[in-house]
């Protein structure tokens, strides 16, 4: 069976590049579509063929000749508005067509999802798929770590919680974690036998002294929130 697609992206930033490369060596038909102004240094130096257009003009979209029956659509611009304005004006002219977007916050995602993209590629939800392949798939871990982390200032820690910490005994949704600038990805939960457990909205975990915190955030962040917890170093 032929599993070749036809692909439409938009946006070559440090995620719109990568998406490329991966789906190019995924034997996938890719055509990249940019917004003017949009950096394109990288596709210079790799000499690949980009369309330049006005993301806000229907007449340029509608110039790519988009056949929503047979094109998958990526929204990958660098800016979170860009891909919000585009994936409206896509839904809005190719009802049927099956539009992909990257999100930078559970706020984004909401919005992408409002306006008709049919699935996100949420780079914190990735945080998640970084822990689980860190040994199964060494080569994803290193391009997420270049993509989400490195180039956006993040970092992954985890911080062991212990008995004078204000979250000890609490829920997990009894903690302002955004508050901090901090995500909680995991809990290494030591009852458990050191199950690594997940977060998502229904699970609300109780946090007990000997846990361990799988977060991500800002580096200065990280620093000011383990002062807070008054917990022990950083493990990494």
């Amino acid at each position: 069976m032929d599993d070749k697609k036809n692909i439409i992206l938009f946006g070559y930033g440090s995620f719109g590049q990568q998406l490329y490369k991966n789906l190019v060596e995924a034997g996938h038909s890719v055509r990249v579509v940019s917004e003017i102004d949009e950096n394109i240094e990288f596709a210079l130096k790799s000499k690949t063929e980009i369309t330049k257009i006005n993301i806000k003009r229907d007449d340029d979209i509608k110039s790519l000749e988009i056949d929503q029956d047979k094109h998958i659509i990526y929204c990958a611009m660098t800016k979170t508005a860009n891909n919000v304005f585009l994936v409206l004006s896509l839904r809005t002219m190719f009802p049927r067509a099956k539009i992909i977007s990257i999100s930078n916050s559970f706020e984004n995602t909401r919005k992408l999802k409002y306006v008709g993209v049919n699935n996100v590629i949420d780079l914190y939800e990735t945080t998640a798929r970084r822990i689980a392949n860190t040994r199964t798939k060494p080569a994803v871990t290193r391009a997420l770590d270049e993509i989400i982390y490195h180039q956006n200032d993040l970092k992954m820690a985890e911080i062991k919680l212990s008995e004078v910490s204000f979250v000890n005994g609490k829920k997990i949704s009894a903690v302002p974690f955004g508050k901090y600038g901090i995500i909680l990805v995991a809990i290494i939960d030591q009852e458990l036998g050191n199950e690594l457990i997940f977060t998502d909205n229904r699970i609300d975990h109780k946090l007990d002294a000997g846990d361990i915190l799988v977060i991500v955030g800002k580096t200065k962040d990280i620093e000011n929130f383990q002062e807070i917890l008054q917990a022990d170093d950083l493990l990494i």
